[in-house]
Order: structure tokens, then sequence, then C-alpha cells
């Protein structure tokens, strides 16, 4: 059985359209491991946030958002992956990032590592201080210094880590 859960937004008490309770949060799966992060768990991590400019699609730029949220490091820490000393072949270790729709990103973990890539990613949260909308939420991997939005990945469920 599927169990349904609305999320109140911030704003004068509008409502976010429900989603299942799966939709709402991320999947780590790693080579021996998976973990199942909800809104709660990610929220309950060190937060980082980026000024980015909204989605274009064709048409005008509006104004920037702030978008926060963990860093990808963290949330991959959580789920028991080091990013720290890559050495030899965990260098060859490969994110596969997939959002609900089948969209599909990859990123190498030395280009996430603090010692190696430095490659600032947001799992974000909110926008402005408000939940994401349906949208590009519940979650949203955001990429602040890709000169495209191509790697950002809205409805984001899952990441995949493959080692060598």
């Amino acid at each position: 059985m599927i169990t349904w859960r609305t999320i109140a937004s911030v704003a004068a008490g509008t409502t976010i359209a429900a989603a299942p309770i799966a939709a709402q949060s991320l999947r780590v799966v790693t080579p021996t491991d998976s973990v199942t992060l909800d809104r709660a768990a990610l929220a309950a991590l060190p937060q980082d946030s980026a000024t980015i400019a909204p989605h274009r699609h064709g048409g005008a730029a509006g104004a920037p958002v702030r978008i926060a949220g963990p860093s990808l490091g963290v949330v991959l820490a959580r789920a028991g992956v080091r990013t720290d000393s890559l050495r030899g072949p965990a260098l060859a270790t490969t994110l596969l990032v997939t959002a609900r729709d089948g969209y599909r990103v990859a990123f190498s973990l030395g280009e996430i590592a603090a010692e190696l890539g430095r490659t600032r990613v947001l799992v974000a949260l909110t926008a402005d201080g408000r939940p994401l909308g349906d949208a590009d939420g519940p979650l949203r991997l955001v990429v602040p210094g890709d000169g495209r939005q191509a790697r950002w990945v809205r409805q984001l469920e899952r990441i995949v880590v493959r080692t060598p």
C-alpha cells in the first residue's frame, strides 16, 4: 500500500501537491548497502546554500533564487561512502544520479572529493526558504559552478555508487 503525505508550504498557508513518501526520499545504493534518506534526515545534515539563476527553458531568466540543502559529499558520507584519501581503483568510482522521470547524469567520486576535484554539488531541499515545488522537487541536485544546468537533476530519486 502506498502512503501519501502532504507537505505544507512555508508561504501563506498554501499547500504543495501531495507526493508519495518514496518520492520525498533519496536512495543511495552502494556496492554493499542501500541507504534511504528521507527529507527529515537530509534536513538534519549540515546545510549549504547557493544563489542560482532560475530555470530558463527557452524563456527569460527571472530573479536569482537561494537554494539550500546538504552537499552531495555530506550525503555520501551519511550513506557510508568515503570521499577522503581516494587512491588507485577508488579514483574510478562513479556516481549515477537518477531523477523520477529517468533522467540520468554521472559524476566521478574524485570530482566530488574536497581534496581533489572540489566540485560543489548540493542536494537542494528549499528555494528561497520554501520547499521545492513538484516541478523541481521535492529534492533537486544542483551544481552551482556548472556553466549550463545540464547536470542539475530535478525530482532527484537515487544515486548509485559504482566501483571498478
